[in-house]
């Protein structure tokens, strides 16, 4: 399996590179008022309205400094999933989501080996693991736990 990585603050995230359509710079975002404050907004990308969520803000962290421009992450939908990812277990949702985070990073080969369960002391509930690839060490996090838990509050029924 391969994973996308990027940036928020100084740390490296992880997602499996299946579930990602697309990367691009940031698009005006249009605010929804009263929606959680981990959502940014909608997006409108070619015609399909995205969920902007604020990888920032799910982290707890503080916003992105205004010169920084950051980058866009379009997740694929349920229908665009491709059968490998299906085979994974991977999941998404029927809506376009974009993940709004500092900036991409690489694409790496994942070794199942190189894939370490979540250290006690994270607490969030969406991170699935950690990776080390030559050394240098990825959070890896679950885009359909991280979704649920902005929707529901919690993560329940997910496989």
């Amino acid at each position: 399996m391969q994973i996308s990585t990027f940036m928020i603050a100084d740390e490296t995230f992880a997602i499996p590179s299946l579930v990602v359509e697309e990367y691009f710079r940031p698009l005006p975002v249009t605010r929804v008022p009263g929606s959680d404050p981990r959502i940014d907004g909608l997006v409108n990308i070619r015609g399909r309205t995205g969920v902007v969520v604020n990888m920032r803000c799910c982290l707890g962290l503080e916003p992105r400094p205004v010169h920084q421009c950051g980058e866009m992450i379009l997740l694929e939908t349920t229908q665009r999933l491709v059968a490998e990812a299906r085979d994974l277990k991977l999941t998404t949702f029927e809506e376009s989501v974009v993940l709004n985070v500092d900036s991409a990073s690489h694409i790496y080969h994942l070794i199942d080996e190189e894939k370490h369960p979540s250290p006690p002391h994270v607490n969030q509930l969406f991170v699935d693991g950690v990776v080390c690839i030559d050394e240098h060490y990825f959070t890896m996090l679950s885009v359909s736990k991280l979704i649920q838990h902005l929707l529901h509050g919690t993560i329940k029924d997910l496989p």
